[in-house]
């Protein structure tokens, strides 16, 4: 709904539900260094005006209490503009992400979480964590608002 039908309002109680359950989590465990969100190529800014999981991630950010946690949006570049993820099946997903991001840098930190709106096949949170990992980041943490069946 945020992200086709543009309803931003929907941003704040979603985050609040996720800052809920990560509070939660993180209480027997490590929090992250630091916050990324996945990158929406910039045509795609261009037609939809906003990136609702940076909004997201700017949302969390607020609402966490964690000292030091800062969110950190330009180490990782999308810099192939893909036909949408929810149009394909896992399969083709998989193929439509690969290469499909760009790290600008070596990222400094050994735990980050990385931000989606929504995971389905998990193919884009697969790609950006393949090359985190490649960079030398040992743990990546998913955050995500909703886990979809694959279609």
């Amino acid at each position: 709904m945020v992200k086709y039908q543009s309803r931003l309002e929907l941003i704040k109680p979603m985050a609040a539900s996720l800052a809920e359950w990560l509070m939660d989590y993180y209480l027997d465990d490590q929090w992250p260094e630091i916050i990324l969100p996945v990158p929406l190529h910039r045509k795609r800014l261009r037609e939809r005006g906003y990136d609702q999981t940076l909004l997201l991630t700017k949302a969390l950010k607020k609402l966490l209490s964690v000292r030091d946690l800062d969110i950190e949006q330009q180490l990782i570049t999308r810099t192939i503009h893909s036909v949408p993820q929810q149009s394909l099946d896992a399969t083709a997903r998989q193929k439509n992400i690969r290469n499909a991001f760009t790290l600008n840098g070596t990222p400094p930190w050994h735990h980050v979480a990385l931000v989606d709106d929504v995971v389905t096949t998990g193919a884009t949170v697969n790609e950006i964590t393949r090359l985190l990992k490649k960079s030398g980041v040992k743990r990546v943490d998913i955050w995500s608002v909703a886990r979809t069946p694959e279609s």
